[in-house]
């Protein structure tokens, strides 16, 4: 009797070790984004379209960015605020409650310093190749499978390549999955803010300094890329690809001119508009369902997206043994 029940709790672990692996397979993504030159009369959004990148894989980084901070220890929590110029960056926190004063970002990570332009060919340096238990993994040139195709697009007139790049990643259901950050071109942020204003220089005031001299420090602004969102891939019966990117292009928009002595926003349903220099924002939103191998193109008037889900073997295999008296299970993950 007890012989019988431990072959069957074993038989059962085994089988919902059988289920994890079938939950987590794992596919090689590549990915080709290109920008199109075109003359669409289409109306944007005013403001760029939100994307969550706080929690996103960034692939990009470590391969194109010099790491300038060290993982941090002990450290306050970074209290993300924006101020009246909508750049963001973290603020003091007294008693969980951030104060007006803001200050360096208190690292829960690596902090990078990034080229002004983003290359658009990402992969590793060397092949590489994912391992049991671990995260997406990027892909070096080698590995990738796009080449003719992107010969062929760039020979298009008026494309042009933004990012190239493929890895290794295990497909969850969509509860489960993580983003891949994307983001590639330019970075705007010395010119536009994020919402799309020109950055208006102004004479450059006395340093700002704490009660006791110490001067303050300048607020951390994030980088405005030139392309940038979130690549989102899952399985539910079928593998599916939610893109949320934008495409920030230099344009001008009738904006009012408000006079320095403004004092309420009252004044903007008065104020005249004139054509100023506005940093666009063109989105890629799409959610497809897709089949691995398959090569798919999402198109749009402005940019399009190549991108092929290929199957892989397993990056490695792990025994499980269970041991209950005499019986021994093996089970493959």
């Amino acid at each position: 009797m007890l012989r019988k029940l431990a072959v069957s709790i074993a038989t059962l672990i085994a089988l919902s070790h059988s289920q994890v692996v079938q939950a987590e397979a794992w596919f090689e993504v590549e990915v080709y984004v290109f920008e199109r030159q075109s003359q669409s009369t289409e109306q944007w959004p005013d403001a760029p379209i939100k994307t969550k990148t706080d929690n996103a894989i960034d692939l990009i980084s470590p391969a194109v960015a010099q790491a300038v901070t060290p993982m941090a220890s002990e450290s306050a929590p970074c209290t993300l605020v924006f101020d009246a110029d909508a750049n963001s960056h973290c603020a003091e926190t007294l008693n969980g409650e951030p104060t007006s004063e803001p200050v360096a970002a208190a690292p829960t990570s690596v902090e990078y310093r990034y080229p002004p332009v983003i290359p658009s060919e990402i992969s590793s340096a060397t092949n590489s190749y994912a391992s049991a238990n671990g995260g997406p993994v990027l892909l070096a040139r080698s590995q990738s499978q796009f080449a003719s195709i992107i010969n062929s697009i760039s020979r298009e007139r008026g494309t042009r390549s933004l990012l190239h790049m493929a890895w290794q990643q295990p497909m969850r259901g969509k509860s489960g999955s993580v983003p891949i950050r994307l983001f590639a071109g330019k970075d705007f942020s010395g010119t536009y803010h994020f919402d799309g204003r020109k950055i208006i220089k102004q004479a450059q005031a006395e340093p700002m300094t704490h009660a006791d001299g110490t001067p303050m420090l300048a607020p951390v602004v994030s980088p405005v890329w030139e392309l940038d969102g979130t690549l989102n891939i899952y399985l539910s019966h079928y593998l599916y690809i939610e893109t949320a990117l934008n495409l920030r292009k230099e344009g001008r928009k009738l904006l009012p001119v408000m006079p320095s002595d403004a004092s309420d926003s009252s004044a903007t349903l008065t104020a005249p508009k004139v054509m100023t220099p506005f940093l666009m924002s063109v989105p890629l939103e799409q959610n497809r369902r897709v089949k691995s191998e398959e090569i798919h193109y999402l198109d749009h008037p402005e940019m399009g997206m190549v991108i092929q889900i290929r199957k892989m073997a397993q990056p490695s295999a792990q025994q499980i043994s269970l041991n209950t008296e005499s019986i021994q299970t093996v089970g493959q993950y």
